[in-house]
């Protein structure tokens, strides 16, 4: 593309166009830009007159100071005809970024790359990385602007991919405003930016609206369709935009394909996953280890390991992202010996370990568990030199809670404080849960204070600790609290009071909070009852568990079920129940309700006999 030169007399001025700054921007244009007559000589902070000792054009090592710099852009704009090198423009840019100064990083990046295009995500990663703040690119951007700078649609294509990212719906609408006075609008990379902005800012419908608004659909149009839609975790439309690009006979590119597989897992939809599968087949895609490796994933999500089995072994180069895709799977479904056994194949055949790969024996072992071998296979992954993250640190406390093992959960502890993982707002909620297991509510109130981001979880296990300790003050400051912060409590929290005011015999105040469920618009559930169901019954009052019992909306575990009888097994307490059947309205009714929702619940357990042998046999007596 040919270059264009900012201040060639013969480029229209855009003053008349200008993208203006709005009174509510925060961009602030106090830094100094030249007018545009000034501009063919130098820019504001580069010397127009030879600079004495200057470093040489061909020696960027030389570059060791901020001046350095400058003298070295200094010569670039004279010796305009070496203006041909991205490598001199790229060190350039990342010297001054490394001396702070980002301004001037910003104006290379506008008006070095006209004709060699310089990566724009490269360039905000470094940007950012360097502590740039990105809205600063916007501000010289805009400067420029109004200084009379024609930008091309490349470069207003990364300005609209720029406020995509900060959400700048202002400045992308004006920018969109400019692409169609210029004539750019029909441009295929200005539609995919547009259709990524609204899609980021506005909504899938703004989306949607500029892709059918183009009257030639190019692939790359239909891929970043089914991205956009992906992007809004609208994942059966963007399996729906992927079916009509088909019928349009557009070949999507591999990247979507394994997008749009990943969409299927999301959903569980194992038929559209075939058909794609299929599909790359016939398109001879199968070679593909990107989409492969989505094809495994997909597979296993769909609790189908046999046929993610089958791609992984057709695979004939798999990476670690493939063992770690069907390991994850195995581990997941609870094949905890095959997963291992597959950790072992992937170190034989090569392929070394990341922390993915523990990270899902971790998690697998966990939710199948196995808590302590959790904890083995933490001290291996040490041993062999990986280093636990905050996805290994939570697998662990949730493992620990559960063995209730609060020493090793304090040593834990002190390696999150260590190594600064208590920024993380899941190990920060597994630190909770685990004291919370563990009776130690001081340390569980300590870390929950200290979080600085506290999500419902961790506020429902300090509301339950609170509660099945007796603690009711403190549980129902927290739920206060909770609110006041703009959290709006859920079913698990107001089951966690129910569960300890049952438990502490104070049935009133349980029934109060079943009455705030309802009122809430929630939908009591069988933790609801069978919390008041438990409670009553560890209290002895037997007449009010069978009258709830009555009032359970969902089927209850027969092992629930019977907690009232398993309390009524002595003479004494068995007449009790029964005289308290007796004055009940329809003891006989009531009973044979208990049975029918035991044995519909289809659920064996290790009372679940004797548990349908009380029931038949209260039937019996109160017959």
């Amino acid at each position: 593309m040919e270059t264009i030169n900012p201040w060639h007399p013969l480029n229209p001025s855009i003053l008349q166009n200008s993208i203006a700054v709005k009174p509510n921007r925060s961009y602030s244009t106090n830094f100094s830009l030249l007018n545009i007559a000034e501009a063919s000589a130098s820019l504001s902070f580069f010397s127009p007159n030879p600079v004495r000792n200057s470093c040489s054009f061909d020696d960027i090592s030389q570059l060791n100071s901020l001046n350095s710099v400058k003298q070295m852009h200094a010569q670039v704009i004279k010796m305009s005809k070496k203006w041909d090198s991205d490598t001199k423009m790229i060190s350039l840019i990342t010297s001054y970024l490394e001396y702070g100064d980002f301004q001037s990083a910003a104006v290379i990046f506008f008006l070095g790359f006209t004709e060699y295009y310089l990566n724009w995500n490269a360039f905000l990663d470094e940007f950012k990385s360097f502590g740039g703040n990105p809205y600063s690119i916007l501000e010289v951007f805009v400067e420029l602007h109004r200084k009379g700078v024609n930008f091309d649609n490349k470069i207003m294509t990364v300005i609209l991919k720029i406020c995509a990212n900060l959400t700048d719906i202002w400045l992308g609408l004006e920018v969109h405003a400019y692409l169609v006075k210029r004539g750019f609008d029909l441009d295929v990379y200005s539609k995919c930016a547009l259709m990524n902005f609204y899609g980021r800012c506005w909504g899938i419908d703004g989306a949607n609206q500029v892709f059918y608004e183009m009257p030639d659909q190019e692939a790359q149009l239909w891929n970043e369709a089914v991205l956009v839609n992906l992007r809004n975790a609208r994942w059966m439309d963007a399996i729906q935009t992927f079916r009509e690009m088909q019928f349009s006979c557009v070949k999507a590119n591999s990247f979507t394909i394994a997008k749009v597989l990943q969409a299927c897992a999301k959903v569980e939809s194992l038929g559209e996953g075939k058909q794609i599968h299929g599909y790359i087949i016939r398109h001879a895609l199968a070679s593909n280890i990107v989409i492969c490796n989505s094809l495994v994933s997909m597979y296993c999500k769909n609790d189908n390991l046999e046929l993610a089995r089958a791609v992984f072994d057709s695979m004939d180069n798999r990476n670690t992202s493939s063992w770690n895709s069907i390991i994850s799977g195995y581990t997941a479904l609870g094949y905890l010996n095959d997963a291992c056994k597959l950790f072992r194949e992937m170190e034989a055949s090569n392929i070394n370990h990341d922390i993915v790969t523990w990270n899902c024996l971790l998690s697998g072992h966990f939710l199948h568990g196995s808590y302590q071998e959790v904890l083995t296979f933490l001290r291996q992954m040490q041993v062999l030199g990986f280093k636990p993250n905050s996805s290994s640190i939570t697998s662990t406390l949730q493992a620990i809670s559960e063995l209730r093992w609060l020493n090793i959960g304090k040593e834990i502890h002190g390696y999150v404080i260590r190594n600064a993982l208590d920024y993380d707002i899941y190990v920060g909620t597994s630190l909770v849960d685990m004291y919370v297991k563990n009776n130690d509510l001081r340390n569980a109130q300590a870390v929950f204070d200290s979080m600085k981001r506290r999500n419902i979880f961790v506020w429902n296990s300090l509301i339950s600790g609170y509660s099945l300790n007796g603690i009711f003050e403190d549980a129902l400051k927290l739920l206060n609290g909770m609110e006041t912060e703009g959290i709006k409590p859920d079913l698990v929290t107001y089951n966690g009071l129910v569960s300890g005011y049952s438990l502490w015999g104070q049935i009133k105040e349980a029934l109060a909070v079943i009455r705030q469920i309802r009122n809430s618009g929630l939908t009591l559930n069988v933790v609801s009852w069978t919390a008041l169901i438990s409670g009553c019954s560890q209290n002895g009052n037997y007449k009010a568990a069978l009258e709830f019992s009555t009032h359970m909306q969902q089927e209850v575990l027969a092992v629930r079920i019977s907690d009232t009888y398993k309390r009524s097994r002595s003479l004494v307490n068995f007449a009790t129940a029964k005289a308290n059947q007796n004055e009940s309205e329809d003891g006989k009714a009531t009973s044979k309700a208990l049975y029918k929702t035991s044995e519909r619940s289809g659920r064996c357990s290790p009372d679940s006999h004797k548990s349908f042998e009380e029931l038949k046999t209260l039937l019996y007596v109160y017959a």
